[in-house]
């Protein structure tokens, strides 16, 4: 415990660190592309879909609201800012973050589980990443918030209190989370490749598993850049990043989420993009449903058809030989016919 604000944003003469308007560009212009995957998302549901909403819209439309809303005056105002209000800005900021991240995990993770459905060992590896992603949300909204007692010592040094290591914090979500980004990403992996697809459609689901690995990368370059300026006594800097870096990652996220489910507006408007060929409706219901994976339990449904209709046959060939034991065979009756002829 330190008597004092967070050990790694001390005040210090060395704190200032102009970045401005180029560390905001990244985040506006991915902010702009999430908010019009979600918009088209909406429209995928409601118009290529026959209305089938489902949770996971609500939740990753949550994160976009929540975060980018809330957080973007924080952005702008960080820009210009001392100490300590970036201190308070980081402060909400962190909490936004760690709600609306985790909202987009749980969006990917009820995908899966519908998705996936016919494969056991898939729902139940996502319900444990649920288990695990709202412990981590909890873990790390509650970390900030009771990071210092009183909880307006975390950017007031005037203020008396005790605060735990605001950089230890740091590390453990961050490297949870980046462990849950990598699951979240690989998880689907393996039972894709097994599925035959068209070339554009593989290409297609490995540029959003591609920008999945993206994300990934791109919370890896958060935890380093932040902790590295803040170990450079940058500690203005540190904060734009950690900003703009959550902010980057997010929207990646929410983008990639959306990407998964808009395969029926592709289907519509670019069917060229999902499809060597432009397929009838039947044909392209038969590639969906084997890209879901739902092809597996219509292989169980007509393996058992099959087995049904051979021990039909079975069946009816042994009442068929019962009947031969009690009359000539069509072979015996074919002999007495020639025998009846060399007469």
């Amino acid at each position: 415990m330190h008597s004092h604000s967070p050990s790694w944003f001390v005040l210090s003469s060395k704190g200032a660190a102009d970045i401005r308007y180029t560390a905001l560009i990244p985040a506006v212009v991915s902010t702009i592309f999430a908010f019009s995957m979600v918009v088209l998302r909406w429209y995928s549901r409601i118009h290529c879909s026959s209305g089938s909403i489902k949770a996971e819209d609500y939740f990753v439309t949550a994160a976009l609201v929540k975060f980018n809303i809330d957080a973007g005056k924080l952005r702008q105002k960080a820009m210009l800012t001392p100490l300590p209000v970036m201190l308070k800005l980081v402060f909400t900021q962190s909490i936004l973050y760690h709600l609306s991240i985790n909202l987009v995990k749980v969006s990917f993770t009820l995908q899966y589980i519908r998705l996936f459905s016919v494969i056991p060992e898939v729902v139940y590896c996502c319900y444990a990443l649920l288990v695990l992603i709202f412990g981590v949300a909890a873990g790390g909204v509650f970390g900030i918030i009771f990071l210092c007692k009183p909880v307006q010592s975390y950017w007031n040094i005037t203020v008396s209190g005790t605060c735990i290591d605001a950089e230890d914090l740091l590390w453990a979500t961050s490297i949870i989370g980046i462990i849950l980004d990598c699951a979240i990403w690989l998880l689907p992996i393996p039972v894709i490749g097994r599925l035959r697809l068209p070339r554009r459609q593989k290409m297609s689901l490995l540029v959003v598993f591609g920008l999945g690995g993206f994300v990934c990368i791109v919370s890896i370059l958060r935890l380093v850049l932040v902790h590295d300026a803040a170990h450079r006594f940058q500690y203005t800097k540190s904060g734009t990043y950690a900003i703009v870096f959550s902010t980057i990652e997010l929207n990646i996220s929410i983008i990639c989420a959306s990407l998964l489910v808009m395969k029926p507006l592709f289907v519509r408007f670019l069917p060229s993009i999902v499809s060597e060929q432009h397929d009838s409706a039947r044909e392209d219901r038969r590639l969906w449903r084997g890209m879901t994976g739902l092809d597996l339990l219509d292989g169980l449904a007509l393996d058992e058809e099959e087995k049904d209709e051979n021990d039909g046959r079975r069946d009816t060939a042994i009442g068929m030989g019962r009947i031969y034991e009690r009359s000539d065979t069509p072979d015996n009756a074919w002999d007495s016919w020639r025998r009846l002829e060399s007469r």
